[in-house]
């Protein structure tokens, strides 16, 4: 997994968007003993964001240019599951994440709960690192690089006392190693600068639901908040999203095909644009799995496809992203 694809996963996919096993929300079945689940997955991303870290100078605060990327990406988790089948340890990384966004290694324990749901609690240590800009708002030079680190927490709890609703609670903090945002602005004072720094604790909350239509149709909805308190007063942002997916069973293949947005609104004025960011974030996703290609027991063709844009009333924090990957999927 490279820095680039990481990058190109967290501009794509900010919103909560689901594979076909996380949209139905229904209980998987576990197996006692040890297990695994790989993938292997082949692609191309496209992205413009000022974030991206290819185009080193900029000679002004409008659109980035689009970069675009072959990749290819290691997916995969280990689980022990117990005998009476109730409890569940695991490590790695995941599909269902990766079509969340939030792509990382976790280590997490699931319980079962007697026609009650399962809960599950989960740590992410921060292995994974992403790429930005020291000082994104540096014109006519070079820009250093660096790593961007976010730790966290999660909690959820699927299918909330047998019910068809389900809850997520996490937070978090996200590092970088150096933070020089509006450095190189010699017209602002230091408080200014202060209120552009990126570094903050990030929480966040989703209530889903999943409808049954029938034997092979889910619908599932969902509404989310999450709170960016940035130590830069004008980086911090409280943003509300909502989710629409289906996913449609067919013979020996799925189709999970989710719309999302998200309104982002931040707390104080940016001293650079003297104006207070708004950004308004839509998404449009498509999983899909075919089990068993060729006959191929355990196996699954696996695909993920989407796209990404957002708008902002300062036209330099503008993004759009696509991503199409195709891959195969092993399980034992």
């Amino acid at each position: 997994m490279t820095k680039r694809y990481a990058n190109a996963l967290c501009i794509l996919f900010p919103a909560a968007c689901l594979s076909t096993q996380a949209l139905a929300n229904q209980p998987q079945t576990w197996s006692a003993g040890l297990n695994a689940d790989i993938s292997i997955l082949a692609g191309y991303s496209e992205s413009r964001s000022p974030f991206n870290t290819d185009d080193s100078t900029i000679s002004d605060y409008g659109k980035a240019d689009k970069e675009s990327d072959l990749l290819i990406a290691p997916l995969g988790t280990i689980s022990y599951t117990n005998e009476a089948l109730d409890k569940q340890v695991y490590f790695g990384t995941s599909r269902s994440d990766l079509a969340f966004g939030r792509f990382h290694v976790e280590l997490g324990y699931k319980h079962k709960l007697k026609d009650n749901g399962t809960l599950i609690f989960s740590y992410v240590p921060g292995l994974l690192t992403s790429e930005t800009w020291q000082d994104p708002y540096l014109l006519d030079q070079d820009r250093s690089k660096t790593d961007s680190t976010i730790r966290g927490l999660r909690f959820q709890y699927n299918q909330i006392l047998g019910s068809n609703f389900s809850l997520e609670l996490s937070g978090g903090n996200q590092d970088l190693d150096e933070e020089n945002s509006g450095a190189s602005q010699v017209r602002l004072d230091d408080s200014q600068k202060e209120s552009l720094d990126r570094q903050s604790d990030i929480y966040f909350a989703q209530l889903s639901h999943f409808l049954p239509i029938n034997r092979t149709q889910v619908i599932r909805s969902a509404v989310s908040y999450t709170r960016n308190d940035a130590q830069g007063s004008a980086m911090a942002s409280d943003s509300f999203g909502a989710e629409l997916g289906v996913v449609q069973r067919v013979n020996k293949a799925s189709f999970a095909l989710t719309f999302s947005y998200n309104y982002v609104d931040f707390d104080e004025q940016n001293p650079i644009f003297e104006r207070t960011q708004q950004d308004d974030k839509w998404g449009v996703f498509l999983a899909s799995q075919y089990d068993a290609p060729m006959g191929w027991e355990n196996w699954n063709l696996v695909s993920l496809i989407g796209y990404n844009q957002s708008n902002s009333n300062i036209t330099f924090y503008d993004e759009e992203s696509l991503l199409f990957t195709v891959g195969m999927n092993y399980r034992f």
